[in-house]
């Protein structure tokens, strides 16, 4: 028993790796190869020789094997399901983060001046976090729920416009430094619903 787990532990990991792979997921790898190292991309051809994948090294000539170069896109593409999961909870993480400046700003603006204002603010911010939230903690994303977020997000861009119209104070660092926030929102929404597909 003590010789088998010593065997086991002298194995390479990345051959565990792919040996645990579904079909799907090798036929994935052979089609990535050139990503991998030499040692991995030639276990996992071994691999699926071995599972009857392909009969041989001249099978990864056909057009299924063929790996096509990858297009340009604003918003990456994740193939792995455990890393688009972490990437969707963290990008729902900073989001709901954000959520709590206007519950902030909101709640000052109440005990400020207790206007209506600093009551709907502090109420977005609730919306923004509890919506974040839940696309936190959702296995699959939610369309409705990112639609509301850009909605959500749309509204707080116009009332920044709206306070920097007000303003008599207005400089081009504060326009760099909203717009710029403005967009990583933006983005971040964006990336979401390109998860969602």
């Amino acid at each position: 028993m003590m010789k088998e787990s010593n065997e086991e532990s002298q194995i390479p990991e990345f051959m565990q790796i792919i040996a645990g792979y579904t079909d799907n997921e090798l036929r994935k790898v052979l089609k990535k190869r050139k990503l991998y190292t030499k040692e991995a991309a030639d276990f996992a051809i071994q691999e699926a020789i071995k599972r009857g994948l392909i009969y041989s090294d001249q099978d990864l000539f056909a057009k299924e094997y063929k790996d096509e170069p990858e297009k340009f896109s604003i918003f990456p593409t994740i193939e792995n399901e455990k890393a688009r999961a972490k990437f969707k909870k963290s990008i729902s993480r900073s989001l709901l983060i954000l959520g709590v400046l206007p519950m902030v700003w909101g709640g000052f603006k109440i005990y400020e001046t207790q206007s209506w204002e600093g009551i709907l603010i502090f109420v977005f911010g609730v919306a923004w976090s509890l919506i974040s939230l839940q696309l936190m903690r959702s296995a699959k994303l939610n369309p409705k729920l990112i639609y509301f977020m850009f909605l959500f997000a749309i509204l707080a861009f116009g009332y920044v416009v709206t306070i920097f119209i007000s303003s008599h104070y207005l400089n081009t660092i504060d326009l760099l430094i909203s717009a710029i926030a403005v967009g990583f929102v933006f983005y971040a929404i964006g990336f979401l619903g390109k998860m969602k597909d």
